[in-house]
């Protein structure tokens, strides 16, 4: 049975939407993944008792320390290894569980998974966050969500690579199409980064279709969308606050289509990201996440885990000659 560590006290609203995403996923998992929660013993086992679970499915590890979302992910590392965050990843390191999963601070989870876990290349310098997005024409892969900024060209180049392989390991995309998001289509546009990162992507082993522009993005024209995890964040906030007021200004659409609409734009269906480039599923989920956003995310991480997608990346980064 796969086995999933989860970051009890990582989020806004944790614990209690934690420890209810946690239940509701168990409860409706039909036995195919058990939980491990990390936090303070007492704290998180009262929060059970009090939301009436009683089952074998959950079990609790006791971290005592907290990560506040504004501590320097380094310093969370080096003087927090009693946290939830950081004991959830080394769980996985000791083969007791098979992934992770934090919505707490992204920056520490990065750093934490990629020196606990390592990386699957040694050229591969910065493991990037890989999030499913929607489109007009389905889904596409946005490569950086926000795990890094003032990227370097090759590390641009990385984010492709990698963005590549993920959608294709996923996604089931053959010979996904990347593109790299700019501020036009030519490519002299832009950042002196980003110009570079166009001539090392012309050269890459990707189906690179060159630069395209923020609406681009929405329409589907590239099935892999790479760009700094400063820009990529922005996009993704504003994919939610799209979203958001959709819902606000039309409620929810009980059409066939608006049904369709709010399944692939609810940013809590899609749960978390991953964690790409490293040796095992290190799972991001939203800060603000509700329970229904903690239950997907660790579905998400469980069909990681299971179908192996860190391992079949891994292999195929490994084989590429960047």
């Amino acid at each position: 049975m796969i086995s999933i560590a989860l970051d009890a006290f990582g989020g806004d609203n944790a614990p209690d939407v934690v420890v209810q995403g946690a239940i509701n996923a168990v409860n409706s998992s039909e036995g195919k993944f058990a939980i491990v929660l990390c936090g303070p013993e007492a704290e998180v086992k009262a929060k059970l008792q009090e939301f009436g679970y009683e089952g074998k499915l959950i079990q609790v590890v006791d971290a005592p320390e907290l990560v506040a979302m504004d501590e320097h992910p380094t310093e969370v590392l080096r003087k927090k290894q009693h946290s939830g965050l950081v004991m959830c990843v080394g769980l996985q390191k000791k083969g007791l569980v098979q992934a992770s999963v934090s919505a707490g601070n992204s920056g520490a989870m990065m750093a934490s998974c990629l020196m606990i876990l390592g990386r699957t290349s040694e050229d591969f310098a910065r493991p990037p966050i890989g999030c499913i997005i929607p489109n007009a024409k389905g889904r596409s892969v946005l490569v950086d969500a926000g795990a890094n900024v003032d990227e370097k060209p090759n590390v641009l180049r990385d984010f492709a690579l990698a963005g590549s392989v993920f959608a294709e390991s996923y996604l089931g995309i053959k010979d996904p199409k990347v593109g790299l998001l700019n501020m036009g289509e030519e490519e002299k546009k832009g950042p002196v980064s980003v110009q570079e990162a166009y001539q090392l992507l012309k050269n890459a082993p990707v189906n690179f279709i060159g630069n395209i522009e923020g609406r681009d993005v929405l329409l589907g024209e590239a099935d892999v969308v790479v760009c700094s995890g400063y820009v990529g964040n922005v996009l993704l906030k504003m994919y939610e606050g799209f979203f958001e007021l959709h819902t606000k200004t039309f409620g929810v659409i009980d059409t066939p289509a608006g049904k369709q609409f709010n399944e692939a734009w609810d940013y809590r269906n899609t749960g978390g990201a991953l964690l790409l480039g490293l040796k095992g599923t290190g799972i991001i989920a939203h800060g603000r996440s509700d329970a229904k956003a903690i239950e997907q995310a660790i579905k998400v991480a469980y069909t990681f885990a299971a179908n192996n997608v860190p391992e079949k990346i891994g292999k195929k980064l490994a084989g590429i000659e960047a």
